[in-house]
């Protein structure tokens, strides 16, 4: 575990296209992640299969506005929303049940979040669906015996950046709901700002420009609101990710706000996904103590 970065990371306007394109492909460093796609998909089925719960909820009007929940042993307990990751252009719920009992035994309510896919819609789309989804769960809590006071939101990879962006949100003016609606946050091997990601291959997709990455980047807006923060990353990752996770801890610090920083030794960017499967792997206990549970 890291406090701060142990060194510098390169600006990443320094390197080449060529090198800023790696840096935002994971197959750079890990060619080959069907295995690890299978086995959440998998693990995922069999979780559905034997656990109670709630499938296919719906909290907005689209085909893909729909949640799954998987409600904690007890009554009036927390809730951790999850969203996935997938370079906003791929995934599904279904493929992210897999830690739902591990949550069930630290005694939380599990919610996974479905949302419509970049490039059918705009980034801006997926982040709204996400806050439709949030904003569903603190209105509908008592509905499944969670507490709609202790909302935490976790997120890996493009999941961990719209997580970022989840507590940025302005939640009081567009929502009228609570400021505080999110008590703590953990967005996993996420990107807190986009300049350098749009001028990567991604952008091919994303299609965005200076103005709307600017404000899609949780970094340039830390809010007031108090939130807790648990970022981490893996030791074998790209380091344009771990700068980033760095970076987003420097920055939320600096504002006043608390924040816990992982570094996991030797996992990369996927057996960073696969760890919230794990009760004893370091970030599952930092959620669970960013919980209270």
């Amino acid at each position: 575990m890291l406090d701060e970065p142990k060194r510098d990371f390169p600006d990443w306007r320094s390197y080449s296209q060529e090198e800023l394109d790696a840096q935002y492909n994971q197959n750079s460093l890990v060619p080959d992640t069907s295995a690890f796609k299978q086995r959440k998909i998998q693990r995922s089925a069999e979780v559905r299969a034997q656990m109670d719960c709630m499938l296919d909820v719906a909290y907005g009007p689209t085909l893909s506005e729909v949640l799954d929940i998987f409600p904690a042993p007890k009554k009036g307990a927390p809730i951790n929303i999850f969203i996935h990751g997938g370079a906003w252009k791929s995934g599904h719920k279904d493929e992210v049940s897999f830690p739902a009992p591990v949550f069930h035994e630290a005694g939380a309510n599990f919610v996974v979040v479905n949302f419509d896919l970049v490039p059918d819609v705009m980034l801006e789309e997926q982040v709204r669906q996400c806050r439709a989804a949030i904003a569903w769960v603190y209105r509908n809590a008592e509905t499944f015996g969670g507490d709609r006071d202790r909302i935490y939101v976790s997120g890996h990879s493009s999941g961990g950046h719209v997580t970022g962006v989840m507590t940025i949100t302005d939640w009081e003016g567009a929502y009228g709901l609570p400021a505080d609606i999110i008590k703590g946050a953990a967005p996993i091997s996420g990107m807190f700002d986009l300049a350098p990601v749009i001028r990567s291959w991604r952008n091919s997709y994303l299609k965005m420009d200076e103005e709307r990455a600017l404000a899609l980047s949780a970094i340039y807006h830390i809010p007031e609101t108090r939130i807790d923060l648990v970022l981490a990353y893996g030791a074998n990752e790209l380091t344009e990710f771990q700068r980033q996770s760095c970076d987003f801890a420097k920055a939320w610090r600096a504002a006043g706000q608390q924040c816990r920083l992982i570094e996991v030794p030797d996992k990369h960017h996927f057996q960073m996904g696969e760890g919230y499967g794990d009760a004893q792997n370091p970030v599952m206990q930092a959620i669970f103590d960013q919980m209270s549970l």
